[in-house]
């Protein structure tokens, strides 16, 4: 599971991964067993910096709630160079927005193979615990959805 926020979002990104940790405790699948959650900020500037990441990484393995998953669910940041990578290959849209002093962007969760390779978008901040099992499920067949 692949969640692109920024960790100093005063919105969007916090119910990202609210809804994405809401749907994790529906299912009986666990991170870093059958899954592996992949959390990236995009942003490069100075805000989001490793210190702030373990934070929230911290934060939302104790609303998870479950024992042994530390090892996969992983909080990053990275340069401005790996950012545009990963988004792009994605295909993630992201803009800072001057006016309201945060970046404009989707909220969505995107699901990938065993390969690395985009099986599935979840679009929305609330996903259901049987569609994101579902799509973890085909994805570690290697399907792709439409």
């Amino acid at each position: 599971v692949l969640a692109l926020v920024y960790y100093e979002c005063p919105m969007l990104c916090s119910e990202v991964l609210n809804g994405l940790t809401g749907s994790l405790k529906g299912i009986s699948f666990n991170a870093g067993t059958e899954f592996d959650v992949v959390s990236i900020s995009f942003d490069a500037r100075e805000y989001d910096k490793p210190e702030l990441a373990k934070s929230k990484k911290d934060s939302y393995l104790k609303r998870y709630g479950r024992e042994g998953v530390e090892g996969g669910w992983h909080f990053l940041t990275g340069t401005q160079d790996s950012i545009d990578k990963i988004t792009n290959a994605v295909g993630f849209s992201y803009k800072w927005d001057e006016q309201t002093q945060q970046f404009a962007h989707a909220g969505a969760i995107m699901i990938l193979t065993p390969d690395g390779k985009l099986s599935k978008y979840l679009y929305g901040i609330d996903y259901a615990p049987k569609d994101l099992k579902l799509a973890l499920m085909e994805s570690s067949e290697n399907k792709i959805g439409s």
